[in-house]
């Protein structure tokens, strides 16, 4: 009988969020920027639509193609939707919560990474659309940055606030300014590096919330310090993101949240990464909680879906990424052929039924679908969707990825049955249907009806309002948080 840990982690108590209570200025802003994306706006690029789908539907393209057409894909649709000297883009969907000028920075900072992947896969600075039109990523990346850093030009990113979205982008925008190193910051002159770091700088006297949050920050720190020698690293953060780790691989996400997919696309994304940017950064924790991770969630793999649960739907196609991170570190919990198979499987799955559209992941598990869109995402939130791709492209040369033959899925050789004691949960798969199920052994409600435990649909009169102010107003439809506690790989319960 395995019992769970029972270290407790001191919560502290979730801070009033200014966007989640507005005032008459912020409702000012919302609306003003929401009329400048009207005016700004490109009509949806979806003349590659059919193509990547077909593409991702044929069994004959092996996995490095798809990852190119992916890219080629992408990076065609954000030229095309970039305004401002590559500083934002505005997509088409649903709005965030912080206003949709916000969400346009999230169509740069979540893109970015991509471009710079494909740098260190390809070695090349330009890449050719599917329309075979050239692109120099380095230029936009570069130009990007200069932009974006610049309180004088148009695209400016701003200051940063606490609590702001921003603070999380700025992780991503330093994670590309690290990977495309050699192609972009090397090249810029000393005052053009000084604007780009005092910019990020701003992380370091920011409140944020206390949760997965505070990688954000250390990622920025970590790639300051990498690239000037500048050291401003909160190495607290780091130890209150440990103090919410429980055994068996897995992190609570904040002394009272809940235990979902951030483990895969979010703690394990930024750990694998702050142990890239400073080589060997706490090696043993960071190499033996991912390997012990792994050593059960590999068994959440099929071909055809997960046992999804928790929030951010969206991120769905990002599932593999710990377990290429894995490999990458050197774990044997999870062989190369098998997280080849996990990435391949689960791009096909999804993109094949529909998950891209318009140059980007959309907000949904397949199509859009308002119910799983969560208030904080927008249009382009999605895009943390790439996160296993990004992984893929950057170390997939060093572990042999491509060339790899992919090994069975565990669902795909034998039945198991077996418990993650420290999250209480069991896993059960069938090999004859190709099913896992993911059952929670302990209720998050203890109050709880059919009705509370479905997906709410978002009102007309919610839509209208999120319309003319540019400002989520959706259904919360976390079903961690309405009681359901078992999870089918089929997913049925989000249709």
């Amino acid at each position: 009988m395995h019992h769970r840990e029972t270290r407790m982690t001191i919560p502290t108590e979730r801070p009033k969020l200014p966007y989640e209570h507005p005032d008459i200025k912020i409702y000012q802003k919302l609306f003003k920027e929401n009329i400048i994306r009207r005016l700004i706006r490109k009509s949806a690029y979806q003349c590659n639509d059919n193509h990547i789908i077909k593409a991702f539907q044929d069994e004959n393209q092996p996995l490095s193609v798809l990852c190119e057409l992916l890219v080629r894909y992408t990076t065609e649709a954000f030229v095309h939707y970039q305004t401002w000297g590559y500083s934002h883009a505005y997509y088409p969907g649903s709005p965030g919560q912080q206003t949709v000028r916000t969400d346009a920075l999230e169509g740069v900072s979540r893109v970015l990474p991509l471009l710079a992947s494909w740098l260190v896969h390809s070695q090349k600075a330009t890449l050719n659309g599917l329309n075979l039109a050239s692109i120099d990523l380095s230029e936009i990346i570069k130009n990007a940055f200069l932009h974006g850093t610049d309180p004088a030009h148009k695209g400016y990113w701003g200051r940063l606030e606490n609590y702001d979205q921003k603070i999380c982008e700025s992780a991503d925008l330093a994670l590309t300014l690290w990977l495309s190193r050699e192609w972009v910051w090397d090249k810029l002159d000393n005052s053009e590096q000084q604007r780009i770091i005092e910019w990020f700088e701003q992380v370091n006297h920011c409140d944020i919330v206390d949760n997965n949050w505070h990688l954000f920050p250390l990622t920025v720190q970590f790639v300051i310090r990498a690239l000037t020698g500048r050291d401003t690293i909160a190495m607290w953060r780091y130890e209150r993101v440990k103090q919410f780790y429980v055994g068996d691989g897995w992190f609570r996400d904040g002394a009272k949240g809940n235990f979902d997919y951030y483990n895969a696309w979010g703690f394990y994304y930024s750990l694998y990464w702050l142990n890239q940017i400073c080589p060997h950064f706490d090696d043993e924790f960071i190499r033996s909680s991912l390997n012990q991770f792994n050593h059960h969630y590999r068994y959440f793999m099929t071909p055809q879906g997960i046992p999804f649960f928790g929030r951010s739907a969206c991120y769905r196609l990002a599932v593999s990424a710990p377990l290429l991170a894995g490999v990458d570190l050197g774990g044997d919990a999870v062989s190369v052929g098998e997280a080849k198979n996990a990435l391949e499987s689960t791009l096909r799955y999804f993109i094949g039924h529909g998950a891209l559209k318009a140059g980007a992941p959309t907000q949904g598990l397949f199509s859009y679908d308002a119910r799983l869109v969560d208030n904080y995402s927008g249009p382009a939130s999605s895009f943390w969707s790439l996160r296993a791709v990004i992984i893929a492209l950057y170390c997939g040369n060093r572990i042999q990825l491509w060339d790899s033959p992919c090994s069975p899925l565990p669902v795909e050789s034998s039945d198991f049955h077996f418990e993650i004691p420290s999250i209480a949960v069991t896993v059960i798969g069938v090999k004859e249907t190709q099913e896992v199920t993911v059952i929670f052994r302990e209720d998050y409600l203890k109050q709880q009806s059919p009705l509370t435990r479905r997906l709410e649909k978002q009102l007309c009169s919610q839509k209208v309002i999120e319309t003319l102010l540019g400002q989520s107003k959706r259904p919360k439809n976390n079903l961690l948080r309405k009681g359901v506690t078992s999870y089918s790989s089929k997913m049925t319960h989000y249709f």
